[in-house]
């Protein structure tokens, strides 16, 4: 059973590092999204010295739009107030009121426009000369690069952008074992994917994250050509309406077995542990059902990330995979 950790400021030190390598990782996750080269090439020198059995994963960003950076890293939005989204390609910093999404949304008034998974909401009142004037519906916090959706809005990208190219070619120059590809839509993403790894001499094993509705229609081909699956539950719950998630979970899970692809799941699996040291009872329950549900494994995100210890997250974790593979051991004795 696989439990893959994200990587990021919590466990960045030696020290919280060489805890989580050693709490049951099987695989550690570079979030592109925010790494630079300097900080990937002392990872990376860092987790092969530390752990020589885990796999390194890249999180190629893909289709997923994100905002540029915003003061001090966060701001405090308020419950109606305005806000406008510019474009800027290079997404890059701006002043409290505003954020630069990297690609010109093509939205019409009373659009909804979902940030960082739908924790933030945004109504879109009026567009005018390149810049969409927003209202904040609920009181929220807004960080820097988080994830833009427009459900019912499609963005027509390629599966690969001029950042993850750079992103590539950086990756190259160091040891990584597979990637992870976001916002996949068919398996042209995969091949394309594939043939860019190929002609940078890399290994090209790749997991397909299924996190939208396009990608759960074409399921199947996706499957076919992909080295295994992830169903990404944060994006995909703005996507999805939410009652459905359960339903389509247990849908990929089965299709990406008949095509004896294993399937890794993501999205809040035991999100609690980034601010509390004990997991929800309800989480357990999730992680079960999906063992339950035939998964071959995780993936951690904030939990390990930003969470306030890494190694206990991966600790229940494992705790309750073995739980479970003992009382299955029990049932054929």
């Amino acid at each position: 059973m696989e439990i893959h950790v994200t990587a990021g400021p919590a466990c960045l030190d030696e020290l919280k590092l060489r805890r989580l390598l050693t709490s049951g990782v099987s695989a550690v996750r570079l979030n592109m999204s925010y790494a630079d080269e300097r900080q990937l090439t002392h990872l990376v020198t860092l987790i092969r010295r530390l752990a020589p059995d885990v796999t390194i994963g890249a999180d190629i960003r893909g289709r997923k739009l994100r905002i540029g950076a915003v003061p001090n890293d966060k701001v405090a939005l308020t419950a109606g107030q305005q806000f406008r989204l510019l474009f800027s390609e290079d997404a890059k910093q701006c002043a409290d009121g505003c954020a630069y999404v990297s690609y010109p949304l093509k939205l019409t008034a009373g659009a909804a426009v979902l940030l960082d998974d739908g924790a933030i909401t945004l109504t879109v009142m009026e567009v005018k000369e390149g810049e969409i004037y927003c209202r904040v519906e609920t009181d929220a916090q807004l960080s820097s690069g988080c994830g833009v959706n427009t459900p019912g809005f499609p963005i027509e990208l390629p599966p690969l952008s001029k950042k993850d190219y750079g992103d590539i070619e950086i990756l190259s120059r160091l040891s990584i074992d597979f990637v992870y590809l976001s916002y996949v839509e068919r398996a042209q993403d995969i091949v394309t994917l594939r043939q860019t790894l190929c002609a940078h001499k890399m290994k090209d094993t790749v997991v397909a994250k299924v996190e939208q509705a396009l990608a759960v229609k074409n399921l199947e081909e996706i499957c076919a050509v992909s080295d295994a699956i992830c169903i990404a539950r944060g994006d995909l719950g703005v996507e999805i309406d939410l009652p459905q998630i359960p339903y389509v979970q247990r849908h990929i899970i089965q299709t990406a077995r008949q095509y004896g692809k294993p399937v890794l799941l993501a999205g809040e699996v035991m999100l609690s542990l980034v601010n509390r040291y004990k997991p929800f009872r309800a989480e357990l329950t999730d992680v079960i059902t999906a063992l339950e549900q035939g998964v071959d494994g995780f993936i951690l995100s904030d939990e390990t990330a930003i969470g306030i210890d890494p190694a206990n997250a991966v600790r229940h974790l494992h705790a309750l995979i073995a739980e479970f593979n003992r009382r299955c051991a029990n049932q054929y004795e």
